[in-house]
């Protein structure tokens, strides 16, 4: 049974554990999964970036529905959800573990091993980026936000939090 009124948001920098977090969350709590990744590229991860103000308006039209969990890095796109949020996860692990998730789940967009590389170089860079994908603007939000919220700054704490947050929902929920 869907958890009715359950609207988590979830980021935090490239290979943090956004979508394994968000896709366990989802169907734990039956309720559908959006993925910022799949709205924002035409395609796979890393093809044709897709129009912003589009997208933009596609993650405000899937934030209106009743439940969700929406997971992504773009800062940007996260005030089109952040109203309708019940709750705001902030994945802030240290950059070397989100460099060794990202090595460990490999290349997943055009197979290049130049865009690899510079994924791997973007990533790196998430605590001194000046751009709305940085730690500093999801910090910002996280702490602007008047809901639920989490900083979760280890893998054993995205573990632990899934474990509670599914055993504590209420009966029938």
């Amino acid at each position: 049974m869907m958890a009715d009124g359950v609207r988590v948001l979830i980021t935090g920098n490239g290979g943090s554990g956004k979508t394994w977090l968000g896709q366990r969350l989802a169907e734990r709590l039956s309720v559908p999964l959006v993925r910022l990744d799949d709205l924002y590229w035409d395609g796979a991860y890393g093809g044709r970036e897709r129009d912003k103000r589009v997208v933009f308006d596609e993650v405000a039209t899937r934030a209106a529905e009743p439940s969700w969990v929406i997971e992504g890095v773009y800062g940007w796109l996260l005030p089109a959800a952040l109203p309708r949020a019940t709750e705001f996860i902030f994945l802030d692990l240290p950059v070397d573990a989100c460099l060794d998730n990202v090595r460990r789940r490999g290349n997943q967009g055009s197979g290049d091993e130049a865009a690899f590389a510079a994924l791997l170089a973007w990533v790196a860079e998430y605590p001194n980026r000046e751009n709305s994908n940085s730690r500093l603007t999801h910090r910002r939000l996280w702490d602007g936000f008047a809901g639920s919220r989490e900083i979760l700054r280890r893998r054993d704490e995205l573990d632990a939090y899934l474990n509670r947050r599914t055993s504590d929902r209420p009966a029938g929920g």
